[in-house]
């Protein structure tokens, strides 16, 4: 090809991706202003991404107390019912997200704890679905270009290039400002001032769930990493809902013994696990479904949680 044809194509190519471009911020603008733009894309799963718009529009370097964990940990934990006294942290964050398993919260963890050298404490939330799946390390993000927008504040826009997906993308338009608004009642994204999302539906019993042994392992990694770091880590075991042990584990059985595993590879001495089924929540409306209680159970929970950690019993009940 003769040079000047070289030089035509790659003006051609040039002019195409700067149209390309500016047309993709003119429609990202365009959906900003109707309340339509999804989170930028870190991995296209809107109740992820929209917690890290969260912490960016926070200052979560300050946070001396971290929420980390999946949508068991967002939704059950309530800081506007406790107080500082009752804490030990005069500014807790929950950054917990949605979907993870164990080996993915293990990887946002030390993402959060590189960058907020003041958090003293993690408390994690775990229900049996957390450990279904742990194959890798866990890394379900870019962490440089995560880093950018959180922390350094860089803007968003380019995620929106990197990581188009242009299925996942649209229906996030489509739903996107209803699950903002708490119009689409399962899945709403409504966050209070620490960053929870309360949930207030009829309880709804899941499929049964399978646990993968590799998810055991990433936690003993997890309370290692903590413990290094000189991190206090708070375990919670959810409490078993009623209805999901009469369809699926009619004696307790299987229950149990996670909760047993999952304290017997927790040794650390700044290790405390408070298992949820002491808590004495029966009734099946306290909940909404497996993973996550009713809105309002959830600060009298977040208050209990917190008494047991202060006499420090649970970690013997739970392996009792």
């Amino acid at each position: 090809m003769p040079p000047f044809r070289y030089r035509a194509f790659a003006g051609w190519f040039f002019g195409f991706c700067v149209l390309f471009l500016g047309l993709g911020a003119v429609v990202l603008l365009g959906l900003d202003r109707i309340d339509r733009l999804p989170p930028p894309p870190f991995t296209a799963t809107d109740c992820i991404d929209e917690k890290f718009a969260f912490l960016r529009d926070r200052d979560p370097t300050e946070a001396d107390l971290l929420a980390v964990g999946s949508s068991v940990t967002w939704r059950n934990l309530d800081f506007a019912a406790v107080s500082a006294a009752e804490t030990g942290a005069s500014k807790p964050l929950n950054g917990a997200p949605c979907f993870l398993q164990v080996n993915q919260t293990r990887f946002l963890t030390d993402f959060y704890l590189d960058r907020m050298p003041k958090v003293k404490t993690v408390v994690s939330l775990f229900a049996m679905r957390d450990f279904e799946t742990c194959g890798g390390d866990g890394a379900f993000f870019r962490p440089e270009l995560l880093d950018l927008y959180v922390f350094e504040r860089w803007s968003g826009l380019p995620v929106y290039f990197i990581n188009f997906r242009p299925r996942p993308f649209l229906a996030s338009v489509r739903h996107i400002k209803e699950m903002r608004t708490g119009e689409l009642e399962r899945t709403p994204l409504v966050m209070d001032a620490y960053g929870s999302g309360p949930l207030d539906v009829p309880p709804e019993t899941w499929g049964d769930v399978k646990i993968d042994p590799a998810c055991m392992a990433h936690l003993a990694r997890m309370e290692k990493d903590l413990s290094e770091r000189g991190v206090r880590w708070i375990v919670v075991l959810f409490p078993p809902m009623p209805s999901w042990l009469e369809r699926h584990d009619p004696t307790g059985a299987r229950d149990l013994a996670w909760r047993r595993e999952v304290a017997s590879k927790l040794a650390a001495p700044s290790t405390v696990v408070v298992d949820g089924r002491d808590a004495g929540l029966k009734d099946v409306n306290f909940f909404t479904d497996p993973a996550h209680l009713n809105w309002k159970q959830v600060p009298d929970f977040t208050r209990w949680i917190f008494e047991r950690v202060a006499d420090r019993t649970p970690i013997q009940a739970a392996q009792g």
